[in-house]
């Protein structure tokens, strides 16, 4: 299997990389930036040259979930149109994208594939429009991830949490009880793989989460134990808005649109992924998960 990894460099990516080459695959990685996962460094933003086809790719690479609208259209959805079309040229059969569970929008209760895709931010926006873009091309295999709430070892998450639980003051919008489908990294990575193993429709979505969704409050209750710190702050949103606003949080500016993906519920049913791709995640709940993913904080 030769197989072309976008966003090689970044969190995923990594994994993603890493799995496959212990498959056995032909990896070619690329990334904007040199690093050890990267074959080749490109910026996809810009039109693709003629590479050599692959057997199939996984698309990864896109900005910070807490762009704007500008962000996303001058990145992740000219990144796509220009793979698409170099892929549509070369006649690359097989793709796998990496999409998120914030296509959804609020869940009320939990999410199958059916659930209608009402994106409350940029960010799900346009990982909704990169799906459709795979949808009318028409492609013989495309799967597409919907993945949940993703952290493992140095994810921007842990690591900006983490900072802010050490330093003493961790501010949080809202009561934190919102539940969520968490994700560890190496979940994430095994059931992108898995899909490419098991692409061979001309269009498929699959949420992929953990088995026991969680609260944010739970998670980050979690977290300061295992750090040995206090516990976060619980702001309500109308002061969360305006202390982002006028502060920012710490070390990290916090959006609006960061402050909405932080108190929108995304409990996803991964039934389909489970029967159809055969994935069963490591990491069940996240408690093991984070406590491993700390140790390489």
């Amino acid at each position: 299997m030769r197989i072309l990894v976008t966003g090689a460099g970044g969190f995923i990516g990594r994994s993603v990389v890493k799995k496959a080459r212990a498959r056995g695959w032909e990896v070619t990685g690329v990334a904007r930036r040199p690093c050890p996962e990267a074959d080749r460094v490109a910026d996809l933003r810009q039109p693709i040259e003629d590479w050599p086809a692959p057997d199939a790719v996984i698309h990864l690479a896109g900005a910070y979930a807490g762009c704007g609208a500008r962000e996303f259209a001058a990145a992740d959805l000219a990144m796509a149109r220009n793979l698409l079309h170099w892929g549509w040229r070369n006649g690359v059969r097989r793709w796998v994208f990496a999409s998120a569970a914030e296509v959804y929008g609020n869940i009320a209760g939990q999410a199958d594939e059916t659930w209608p895709c009402r994106p409350a931010i940029p960010y799900g926006r346009a990982k909704l429009e990169i799906e459709r873009m795979f949808q009318v091309a028409e492609l013989p295999e495309v799967a597409i991830c919907r993945l949940g709430e993703v952290y493992g070892p140095n994810s921007r998450i842990l690591s900006e949490l983490g900072g802010r639980l050490r330093r003493g003051f961790c501010p949080w919008p809202g009561d934190g009880e919102v539940r969520i489908s968490f994700l560890h990294v190496e979940d994430a990575a095994e059931a992108l793989v898995l899909a490419v193993e098991a692409a061979g429709s001309p269009w498929r979505a699959y949420n992929v989460g953990d088995s026991q969704p969680a609260t944010w409050r739970q998670f980050l209750n979690r977290l300061a134990e295992l750090l040995g710190t206090r516990r976060a702050v619980y702001l309500p949103r109308p002061l969360a808005r305006c202390y982002a606003a006028c502060a920012g949080w710490a070390d990290a500016a916090i959006t609006p649109h960061v402050l909405r993906l932080l108190t929108t519920p995304k409990v996803l049913s991964s039934a389909r992924a489970r029967d159809e791709l055969g994935f069963a995640p490591r990491y069940p709940a996240f408690g093991a998960g984070l406590a491993e993913a700390l140790r390489g904080l």
